[in-house]
Parts: C-alpha cells; sequence; structure tokens
C-alpha cells in the first residue's frame, strides 16, 4: 500500500470483530511508532501495550475510573469498544515543564507517532481508533497506562479487524484551508 493510499483510505473504527492483533504486529508498529521526527531525537513517546489476551484488565480498570453518573451511562460504548478490539496501545509523552517549545515540539511527536501507528496498522489491514475521551484516558486510569510522574498520556489508540466498513467523511478542500504566497 501506498502511503498516500494509506492516508486517504485509512478511518476511524470504533467496532471491531474481537481478533487479536499478533505480538509480532504489535512490535512492528511500535517501530513504526519510534520514526515519528522528535527535535534534537528527545524520544519522547513511552508505550503501554494492552494485547488482546490483557484487555480484560483494562476493562476492569475503566470500570473502577468510572466515578460519576456521567461517567458510568458511558460504560457500555466503552465496554463495545474494549470487548471487540484485538489490542490497545498508549501513547505517553515524557514532558519537559521547564521549557514551553520543547514540551509542545514532543507533543506534536507523539501525535506524529499515534499516526504512524494507525498508519502502519492500516497497511497491514487493522482498523484502529485513536481516543483521548476521559472513559479511557485521565484520572485513575493513569496508573493503569503506567504514567509516570514527568508524563502525560497522548491518547489510546485501539486495534483490531474492523466490524463494519467506514464511509468516507467530505472534508474541506484543500485550497479554502490554505494561503498561499
Amino acid at each position: 500500500m501506498q502511503v498516500s493510499q494509506a492516508i486517504l483510505t485509512r478511518r476511524s473504527h470504533k467496532l471491531f470483530r474481537g481478533t487479536a492483533l499478533p505480538d509480532v504486529d504489535l512490535r512492528h508498529l511500535l517501530e513504526l511508532a519510534i520514526w515519528a521526527p522528535n527535535h534534537k531525537f528527545t524520544e519522547p513517546w513511552r508505550f503501554t501495550v494492552v494485547p488482546k489476551r490483557s484487555l480484560d484488565k483494562l476493562w476492569d480498570a475503566v470500570q473502577a475510573a468510572a466515578d460519576s453518573d456521567k461517567a458510568r451511562s458511558k460504560l457500555p460504548k466503552l465496554k463495545e469498544i474494549i470487548e471487540g478490539a484485538g489490542a490497545a496501545i498508549a501513547v505517553r509523552q515524557v514532558r519537559s515543564p521547564d521549557n514551553a517549545e520543547r514540551d509542545r515540539e514532543d507533543y506534536a511527536a507523539c501525535a506524529i507517532a499515534c499516526q504512524h501507528i494507525q498508519l502502519g496498522a492500516w497497511e497491514r489491514g487493522w482498523a484502529s481508533y485513536w481516543t483521548t475521551s476521559p472513559g479511557f484516558v485521565g484520572g485513575s486510569l493513569e496508573a493503569f497506562w503506567q504514567t509516570a510522574p514527568g508524563e502525560r498520556l497522548v491518547g489510546v489508540i485501539f486495534l483490531g479487524e474492523a466490524a463494519l466498513e467506514m464511509p468516507a467523511v467530505r472534508h474541506n478542500p484543500s485550497d479554502s484551508l490554505a494561503v498561499w504566497l
């Protein structure tokens, strides 16, 4: 698959068929992620990999973290995502609190690492869903993701075999969003 084809055809999928991703594929996706550009080679990313065989532990953590009626009302939707997924990868950023510019650059590098994971998964036939939903990120879930002091969670990427085809969403033409000098 050509890079441009992967970019144009990849979609976010929240529903998966439950097929486990092989560990070799997960390792390949991490290898792609660490090739994201990062200023001065800071390598600001850290990963928490949850293979299919451990997703039940994520579900337990998500349930325990649901500490309000609003959070508990979202549990059925979150359960459907977790149960169908074949794996999940959390991307964490090592922060630079004394250097706002570095911190911003490192966050961007981690976001690119997330995109590398998604494009690499798509190339191998796996669908993905990158989320920053409070149901999966933040609060007491920081311990589950093993977010160390001085780190922040950039997002969680669920991976698996797509349960249904996602149609393309129409975007504004690039010329309508660009200023040419």
